[in-house]
């Protein structure tokens, strides 16, 4: 399975998800199929990190389409809660800050500056957490991070496994979606991941579609 599909299959689920919450909340199968969404999502943010030859743009059209969407949600019911493409965009620099840990540790040189760098990083990112609501909370921000922190497989998988069970775990105990616990369905769909890039790439409708449906949601809410 390609990251194609896999980002196929995540937009499909986040729409249903957000007509759920937005338009058909007598319907609880659709937040169910909306859980595989975000896990899908972090995966392939992780995917985007590795493979891209431009981090900053990378970063940046992730970050400036979160603040996009902070518009919609500000003028749909004034919510000043960060949505997770600025949790990912905060992801992106984690990962930044873990990879020069790792080429640090392979050079065996400067890797206590690179520590430093990156375990201070993760208190800011807390502690904004802390301070602010962020879609998903620190743990969902540490899942692409999770999914970057190997080069192997299956490691990559168990670390991605443990950090999403945990996530489902607080989101549970935080009192969140009691159906939060699907989301762990989208593990054996990653376990099919082939690691290409798949025969279309179509980067930029994923980038769009985001914002756009969330703003044609919002205004059906409002007139319906």
């Amino acid at each position: 399975m390609s990251s194609f599909v896999i980002k196929i299959i995540a937009a499909v689920s986040m729409l249903i998800d957000h007509m759920g919450l937005l338009l058909f909340p007598q319907y609880g199968i659709m937040r169910i199929l909306g859980r595989l969404a975000f896990p899908l999502y972090a995966f392939c943010i992780a995917e985007g990190f590795y493979y891209t030859r431009d981090r900053k743009r990378y970063f940046l059209q992730i970050f400036v389409l979160g603040l996009l969407c902070q518009i919609v949600y500000f003028i749909a019911d004034g919510s000043m809660y960060l949505g997770v493409l600025i949790a990912f965009s905060m992801s992106i620099l984690l990962m930044w800050a873990l990879d020069e840990v790792k080429k640090a540790l392979a050079a065996k040189d400067g890797t206590m500056k690179a520590a430093a760098i990156f375990v201070l990083s993760l208190a800011a990112v807390a502690a904004l957490c802390h301070f602010m609501t962020v879609d998903y909370g620190f743990v969902g921000i540490l899942l692409p991070v999770l999914a970057f922190a190997s080069d192997k497989k299956w490691v990559r998988l168990g670390l991605f496994s443990l950090g999403l069970a945990a996530l489902c775990a607080v989101i549970q105990v935080s009192g969140g979606l009691d159906v939060q616990w699907w989301a762990m369905a989208a593990l054996p769909l990653l376990a099919l991941y082939n690691g290409k890039p798949g025969k279309y790439r179509m980067k930029y409708f994923f980038y769009i579609f985001y914002p756009a449906h969330l703003a044609v949601l919002y205004l059906i809410a409002m007139f319906v």
